[in-house]
């Protein structure tokens, strides 16, 4: 119960309390009362949030970060309610897996927990990108996992795993099986991989791999480190297309050094460059 601080109310509040409570006092003096009760005489519960189920142990509430290893901003758009489902007005968008080519699929934990989505679109192969996301059908034998234990931080090395990433969408992909590859809420991880994947695969550059997956998936962006990752991936793939073609040649082409790698964003000015030191 709240009141309003005067002294006229803490004289009614005193005398209230002491001849029959709260339940008299609001009787008496509404205008004085904030709160209300119910009819079964306790507190009215109506602004009580619903509760929030996890996905593994984690809470993915409208504040969805895992304190320990998910801190940042991959942990956003990730609310479940009982089903599985969006809360209503979350403001959150919809979740579902977004095709970026035939079977591949980016999405969010919220889409590798949803079994008749996967069934539906074919998927068999998930490609987990973070450190503590359960990988939930692995017993049953109807999918095949890889777990990347990476978080979504500045510090980590996510690179490293570039290769072993894109073998395994390779093999989902050579078994005409549909593959997932997520993170938590798929923005920033599961991009990365994803754009490295592009890169390789397609001969594409970091800005075309890039373009593509933000045309399918608007709300994409994976941490400045991880850009920087990949600014460094694009430069060894020029690297080993030159040698290439220069074995491909005799030896013959010209050795050039390689332009200035840069990235610039779709819906800005800003460029990142790699330093060719």
């Amino acid at each position: 119960m709240s009141y309003i601080p005067s002294s006229r109310s803490g004289h009614l509040l005193s005398r209230g309390v002491a001849d029959g409570g709260f339940s008299r006092f609001q009787a008496e003096f509404p205008h004085l009362c904030e709160t209300s009760l119910n009819s079964r005489g306790g507190p009215s519960t109506a602004m009580v949030p619903s509760p929030v189920v996890g996905l593994g142990g984690l809470c993915l509430g409208s504040d969805c970060s895992d304190a320990d290893s998910e801190p940042d901003r991959d942990s956003m758009s990730c609310g479940l309610d009982s089903e599985g489902a969006t809360p209503p007005q979350s403001g959150l968008l919809p979740s579902f897996p977004v095709q970026i080519l035939p079977n591949l699929y980016l999405g969010s934990a919220r889409d590798s927990a949803n079994v008749e989505s996967l069934a539906k679109l074919g998927i068999r192969y998930i490609l987990n990108v973070t450190p503590n996301l359960p990988n939930l059908f692995e017993k049953n034998g109807d999918f095949h996992y890889k777990q990347i234990p990476i978080s979504d931080h500045w510090s980590q090395n996510l690179s490293q795993f570039f290769p072993e990433a894109i073998a395994f969408i390779d093999e989902a992909l050579s078994q005409n099986c549909g593959v997932l590859v997520h993170c938590l809420a798929g923005v920033s991880r599961s991009v990365t991989v994803t754009v490295a994947y592009l890169m390789q695969k397609l001969h594409l550059s970091l800005n075309d791999a890039y373009d593509l997956v933000k045309r399918k998936k608007s709300n994409i962006s994976p941490n400045f480190n991880f850009m920087g990752q990949l600014l460094d991936f694009e430069r060894s793939l020029r690297l080993e297309e030159r040698r290439a073609r220069e074995r491909s040649s005799g030896g013959q082409e010209s050795a050039t050094s390689d332009p200035p790698s840069f990235f610039t964003t779709p819906t800005s000015d800003g460029v990142f460059e790699l330093d060719p030191t």
